[in-house]
């Protein structure tokens, strides 16, 4: 259907980035109180949105 070419590196270097921020997203989804696993295998698959959905919830606040 499509004829594109993908060069290799280039396709690893945005797989890695992708990741890294899934990654960043989980620890600052972890720093507002969520859990860590969840938000990590969120943020693998989803990359950008999942970041700025992290970035954008509000820190759970915790009973005593």
């Amino acid at each position: 259907m499509f004829n594109v070419e993908i060069d290799s590196q280039l396709a690893l270097f945005l797989l890695f980035f992708h990741c890294l921020i899934g990654g960043i997203a989980a620890l600052i989804a972890k720093q507002k109180g969520r859990r860590f696993n969840r938000w990590l295998i969120l943020g693998l698959i989803g990359g950008t949105p999942i970041f700025f959905t992290a970035l954008w919830i509000k820190p759970k606040e915790y009973q005593t």
